[in-house]
């Protein structure tokens, strides 16, 4: 009995210490587990200076939703970290929620909580449980983010899976997650400023910027605000190329950005506008100030409607004959202007003759301004059929007297039936011969084919351009040798035709290898030169995209000539001032995508139209645009017209036009008013395409406040880049 008993007890002694050597070994790999889940925390956010994240969006997390192999899993989770490295982010956001799961509350996050409203565990994941060792893919992932030096951050989302927003308050199991994996969690703001949205930490992590819409704009306000990390968008985006960070990343290339204006609108009490010198007229004025933006302005007593955030503020008072005194009163501080309504009708009196003389049958004419009108009308400055360029000669077939601008003077119709005005030109002595050419050579520079006449003469020409057919009227002269059989373009063709009037060239190009532009030069000596361009293309590099492309940039105005209504106080930002600004905006965005980049002015000084237009023409580039900033007559309520528009002449322009609108306003939020044909002298040449841009209007002073804004600026001149990018063919 006793052997029995000794036997008992030594068996309940081995039982004993088993349970706690299995007690102790649970025990163990509690540790263990603990350690493992502290070892793959990410780092702490707010130590990193340079936060760059996308979004793993609920399509990432719905492969958790059905069952896979748990291999399977972790491929994923390690691909998608490469991906995401791939595209330049050193951050991976997630909400953990599992679409197509048993319901919306479907989670990635196994992390233990006493919140009764906690999610549940997607299947998929408890599916991929082994012996001792469940499946937790946040903290894969979280590890193969430390492995490539990346992070992981949460993004809060409510019991049923809904975004928080605006730092809303976080449900007890969130928090008990983020605790648990030692993750920042991030809500987003409903609005921001140009569309940019931001990521809020629920800790002193580094707020983030995400706009995936435009590149551009998010580059501009994270380097305008330092401090901050950016989302670059969604990862399934980017790799699909939906959204492109490659350009995003090239607009952060580079540092800080460059000033683009030293003025800056003041924040005191101040009539800016109209300049009270000149007389006003109409039986209203629209008065255009500054201020305190903190406190309300009157203006002869009239509480002033419209206060800009920067304190900018517009109103409109009536305008009676004489002089009308406008004092303007914001706390104890007062400012008065005196404006003198002008006196209308009147005569002009009797037209005065201008000098010019009809012109003898068969005369020649040379033009002498920069470019002149064909005009099928000789009296309607609309009725252009052509441009003629400085240089040109032509045969007069007749005289047309008429008055012009209070001024007698005339109009000579030309052999081809259009009219060119004698302020246009100068009649050259009878018996000038016509230009006689006995062949052409070719040569190239750059992207620019030439067929340069042997012979001599400059002689007016027409054109007509459809498809892949350019066809090049000669007036008054002659052409009698041989063509190059080759010109540089691959599958092209040129002939030549006599006329009755002269000759015609036509060239035959192909898709392959199109014409982009052409222009004819007239040279010095009297030689005439047919430019020809290549079509530019994409560039291979996606972060360089215009590398051998040239643009053009043509700030208006400039030095004494300010520009639109704005005021006459030259330390205020002027149309000139944030034409130049805008301009250089664009020149920085285009270089960083690799484009070449010539400005007719990059400082305050002043060219004439007609300058503007010979370095156009002598510089042949890709893309010629003109900034300008929009305004009207004083004489009306200057707040109800805003937006954006652009001019073209040739059709060749209206794309990139089509474009530098649809790309503005996107990034500035500003009205779309259109694109619209005109002849405004910078639009008029074939190198390429040529626009005239309006960003917005400096006489509202909603817009004002806007396009003085360096953020806008630098929206403006991203959208620029892009257009150009848009427009640009391949």
């Amino acid at each position: 009995m006793k052997t029995k008993r000794k036997t008992r007890r030594l068996l309940a002694a081995a039982v004993c210490l088993l349970a706690l050597a299995a007690l102790g070994l649970l025990v163990w790999l509690a540790v263990l587990l603990v350690k493992s889940v502290a070892g793959a925390a990410g780092p702490d956010m707010r130590s990193l200076g340079d936060v760059r994240a996308v979004e793993l969006s609920a399509s990432w997390s719905s492969y958790f939703s059905s069952e896979k192999e748990r291999d399977a899993q972790e491929a994923y989770i390690a691909s998608t970290l490469d991906e995401a490295a791939a595209q330049g982010a050193t951050t991976v956001l997630l909400s953990g929620r599992v679409s197509g799961g048993r319901s919306a509350a479907d989670t990635l996050l196994r992390a233990p909580t006493r919140d009764e409203m906690a999610p549940q565990l997607a299947p998929a994941v408890q599916a991929s449980d082994k012996f001792l060792n469940k499946f937790d893919p946040l903290k894969l992932l979280i590890k193969e983010a430390r492995a490539r030096s990346m992070q992981v951050a949460l993004l809060a989302t409510d019991d049923w899976g809904t975004a928080i927003l605006d730092e809303g308050e976080l449900p007890q199991w969130l928090a008990d997650a983020a605790s648990h994996y030692k993750l920042t969690v991030y809500s987003q703001t409903t609005g921001g400023s140009l569309g940019v949205r931001t990521y809020t930490a629920y800790s002193d992590a580094p707020d983030l910027l995400r706009m995936d819409a435009d590149p551009g704009v998010l580059a501009a306000a994270y380097q305008l605000n330092p401090g901050r990390g950016l989302v670059l968008g969604d990862l399934a985006d980017l790799v699909a190329g939906g959204s492109n960070a490659a350009l995003l990343l090239s607009y952060l290339d580079g540092g800080d950005l460059p000033a683009l204006m030293e003025k800056q609108i003041p924040q005191t009490l101040a009539i800016v506008s109209p300049d009270p010198a000149p007389p006003a007229y109409g039986d209203e004025i629209f008065l255009i100030g500054t201020s305190d933006p903190s406190q309300p302005v009157t203006v002869n007593g009239q509480p002033v409607t419209y206060q800009g955030a920067k304190g900018v503020w517009g109103v409109t008072l009536p305008l009676e004959a004489g002089e009308n005194n406008y004092s303007a009163v914001q706390g104890g501080e007062t400012v008065t202007i005196t404006v003198r309504k002008g006196a209308g009708g009147g005569g002009a009196g009797a037209a005065r003759p201008d000098g010019s003389v009809p012109a003898q049958w068969g005369q020649k004419l040379r033009v002498t301004a920069t470019l002149a009108s064909q005009l099928s009308q000789y009296n309607n400055d609309d009725s252009i059929t052509m441009t003629a360029y400085k240089g040109a000669v032509a045969e007069v077939a007749n005289s047309v007297a008429f008055t012009r601008s209070g001024k007698n003077t005339y109009a000579y119709q030309l052999q081809n039936g259009s009219y060119i005005l004698a302020k246009d030109c100068e009649l050259l002595p009878p018996g000038t011969p016509d230009a006689a050419f006995t062949g052409a050579s070719h040569s190239a520079e750059g992207n620019v084919e030439y067929l340069t006449f042997t012979g001599s003469g400059t002689p007016l020409y027409t054109h007509t351009w459809e498809g892949n057919v350019l066809t090049l009227n000669f007036y008054s002269a002659s052409f009698n040798g041989e063509l190059p059989a080759d010109f540089g373009f691959g599958g092209a063709t040129v002939a030549s035709e006599m006329g009755e009037h002269g000759f015609a060239l036509t060239f035959t190009f192909n898709e392959v290898d199109p014409l982009w532009g052409y222009h004819v030069d007239y040279l010095e000596g009297g030689t005439t030169r047919v430019a020809l361009k290549h079509s530019p293309r994409r560039g291979a590099d996606p972060a360089k995209p215009l590398a051998g492309v040239t643009v053009m940039l043509d700030p208006g105005h400039g030095d004494t000539d300010m520009g639109a209504v704005g005021s006459p106080d030259p330390d205020f930002p002027q149309e000139k001032d944030l034409n130049l600004a805008a301009s250089l905006a664009a020149r920085y965005r285009l270089e960083q995508l690799g484009a070449t980049v010539l400005m007719t002015r990059d400082t305050d000084v002043f060219y004439e139209l007609g300058e503007r237009v010979e370095m156009l023409n002598a510089a042949k580039p890709d893309f010629f645009i003109a900034v300008h900033h929009n305004s009207t007559a004083l004489n009306k309520d200057a707040t109800t017209l805003m937006g954006t528009e652009c001019y073209w002449f040739y059709t060749e322009g209206k794309s990139l036009a089509e474009n530098l609108v649809a790309g503005v306003t996107a990034a500035t939020g500003r009205e779309a008013r259109g694109t619209f044909y005109n002849y405004f002298y910078v639009t008029r040449s074939n190198i390429c395409p040529a626009v005239l841009l309006e960003t917005g209007f400096v006489s509202s002073p909603q817009e004002y406040e806007s396009c003085a804004d360096p953020q806008a600026l630098w929206a403006e001149g991203a959208a620029i880049a892009q257009a150009v990018l848009n427009t640009l063919p391949g």
